[in-house]
């Protein structure tokens, strides 16, 4: 799962929980532990295999809000380390980073992603699967809410879908 997916739902859940008028320019800053354990429903169909997924670090979100207290823009630091076992394999990956993201008037998002979002490799392959560098995305809203992604440009390394990487050696 890519970085911005995550952040998302951190940064809306950020804004959602702050109430009240506070300081501009002086970030809100939350610490958040990350040690989940769970099955992987997406990777457990795609990969024909139960997916058990280990996510273990910390992200770190900075929210800055204007004067009235709204959710002007974020930076977010992540470490996390993601670890999928199924009973043919696992595979070990790691998530670092700064995301900046950035609330727009008409309530969209613009997420710029920066770093290692994830860098797999398989023993005896090396690296087969590389998302490094930077991606910037427009995030938008259906009318259920829902988020739209468009990836606006991106620096780096960026090869294409990790499943069939991850269903090599876990389905």
């Amino acid at each position: 799962m890519r970085r911005f997916v995550r952040i998302l739902g951190l940064g809306l859940l950020g804004s959602v929980l702050i109430g009240g008028p506070v300081n501009a320019g002086k970030p809100i800053t939350e610490r958040i532990q990350v040690d989940e354990t769970f099955v992987d429903d997406f990777l457990t169909e795609a990969c024909g295999a139960e997916v058990t997924a280990h996510v273990t670090g910390h992200v770190i979100v900075r929210l800055f809000t204007d004067a009235d207290g709204n959710p002007v823009r974020e930076v977010n630091n992540y470490g996390l380390r993601n670890v999928w076992t199924s009973a043919n394999g696992s595979l070990r990956a790691n998530d670092v980073g700064v995301d900046r993201v950035t609330y727009l008037p008409d309530g969209s998002l613009l997420q710029v992603v920066i770093g290692n979002v994830q860098s797999i490799s398989i023993p005896g392959q090396g690296r087969v699967y590389a998302d490094v560098g930077q991606t910037t995305i427009h995030i938008t809203f259906d009318a259920n809410g829902d988020p739209i992604f468009t990836v606006l440009d991106e620096h780096g390394q960026h090869e294409g879908d990790q499943l069939e990487a991850l269903c090599s050696v876990l389905g």
